[in-house]
């Protein structure tokens, strides 16, 4: 599914640090379908993907889809040491 917006780039190093602001992008955009480009992460950090969880929950609870179009394998792995290889669906799995 495309978005009226371009996909919401995540950067390089999601360290502690940059949770507030990624808090900040993502409510940005609440309200509408989310696309997010996570193709340059090259590490994850614990708060960061608390904060992205929560928005998946949040789309999840305003009924609009949220995906990650690309995520890089550092951010797979990083996915993997926190116990949630699976957590990112495929786009199959998005709202029509």
């Amino acid at each position: 599914m495309t978005t009226n917006l371009e996909p919401l780039k995540l950067g390089s190093n999601l360290s502690i640090d940059q949770a507030g602001p990624l808090r900040d992008a993502l409510l940005g955009r609440r309200g509408a379908p989310l696309d997010i480009d996570a193709s340059d992460v090259e590490r994850l950090s614990g708060p960061c993907f608390q904060v992205l969880a929560s928005a998946r929950v949040t789309w999840n609870a305003d009924g609009q889809p949220l995906a990650f179009t690309t995520v890089s394998p550092a951010f797979e792995n990083g996915l993997a040491l926190m116990g949630a290889a699976d957590w990112i669906r495929p786009q199959e799995d998005r709202l029509p």
